[in-house]
């Protein structure tokens, strides 16, 4: 599955289970692509969005610009 968070105001989006944060600024957008037959979750927590990877699958995300941002040890090679 792959969805599109795209901010309206400063937000940090946290990846679980490996607590990785990203910031976006106003505009700026995430693709995240869940890697596993089941679904993950999204959820509003204290005003950060959290994306918890599928059981038993695995997360990736590319920032604005395209490119491939770490989120955890299985984020793609190119990943920074």
């Amino acid at each position: 599955m792959r969805f599109l968070v795209r901010a309206d105001r400063d937000t940090t989006v946290v990846f679980e289970p490996t607590a990785e944060e990203v910031s976006l600024k106003p505009g700026e957008t995430l693709t995240v692509e869940w890697f596993a037959k089941t679904d993950g979750m999204v959820s509003l927590e204290e005003g950060d969005l959290v994306v918890s990877a599928p059981s038993g699958g695995y997360t990736r995300v590319w920032g604005s610009d395209g490119t491939e941002m770490y989120v955890g040890p299985d984020s793609g090679g190119d990943a920074r």
